[in-house]
């Protein structure tokens, strides 16, 4: 029996940016209009962490392979997070800070990763259990399938990670520079430069994906073409909401490919 190919679509908290549960129900509908997928081959699932969206790949029941992954999430060059302003994770991120606050002993960068429970950072898939996992999850995917994350500057390379000064409003990545805290500093001592979080996933899955090079924005289907969410507010006198038509789209530019790297 042929196995049958799936478009997954995942999708986290969308915080600032609305329900990404929208934005999934309307890309799977574009995907059933064009053809691409019969309703019955689209698979649509919440994961506001890193655990969750795993769990949703590892779980693929056999026979059935992913041709497309979508992923609806914020995210920074060098990790997704799914669980962008989702509370568990950023109570975890707030004890590991806090564990640390007023010590001499910085926060170690394993510690970091620990904590980042709503990330998928490049740094995760360099470490076990991810690392050791890479072929199963290679072979979650069919021949000629690819990966699209919706969302801003996942396709941006170099990614450095800085903590807080606040009395001047600014951002530190020097190791021994005065801030509010130490933390995602910890990052900065392996693994560097960091590639983007495309690229990285790009090699861990074998596959193509595609990811921005800037931010990303709101855009709504108004009178046959794509408009940004003010400009369809300025229209109609309200912002676009479920019954609308969304996507989210780069500030520049398109969503670029990001091949994977030669090798096993």
């Amino acid at each position: 029996m042929p196995e049958q190919e799936i478009a997954l679509l995942l999708y986290g908290n969308g915080a600032d940016l609305g329900n990404f549960r929208f934005f999934a129900d309307d890309t799977a509908a574009e995907l059933v209009r064009t053809k691409k997928f019969e309703k019955s081959s689209i698979v649509i699932k919440q994961t506001l962490d890193r655990a969750a969206f795993f769990v949703a790949l590892r779980s693929l029941p056999i026979g059935q392979t992913i041709k497309e992954l979508h992923v609806f999430s914020h995210s920074i060059g060098a990790g997704l997070y799914v669980g962008y302003h989702e509370s568990t994770a950023s109570a975890n991120r707030q004890a590991a800070v806090a564990l640390f606050s007023g010590r001499a002993i910085k926060i170690s960068y394993d510690m970091v990763l620990g904590a980042e429970t709503g990330g998928i950072l490049t740094d995760h898939l360099l470490q076990d259990p991810l690392k050791s996992e890479r072929a199963n999850f290679k072979a979650k995917f069919a021949t000629g399938a690819s990966v699209k994350l919706w969302g801003c500057n996942s396709g941006k390379a170099g990614w450095v990670y800085t903590d807080l000064v606040s009395a001047t409003n600014s951002y530190v990545s020097d190791q021994n520079a005065p801030a509010d805290y130490y933390y995602w500093r910890a990052l900065n001592t392996m693994n560097t430069p960091k590639p983007s979080i495309a690229q990285a996933l790009a090699d861990y899955f074998g596959v193509t994906v595609y990811g921005a090079g800037s931010g990303s924005h709101i855009e709504v289907q108004y009178q046959g073409k794509w408009v940004t969410s003010s400009q369809y507010k300025k229209a109609t006198g309200r912002f676009a909401g479920e019954p609308e038509t969304l996507r989210l789209n780069p500030d520049s530019g398109d969503y670029n490919p990001f091949a994977p790297a030669a090798g096993p």
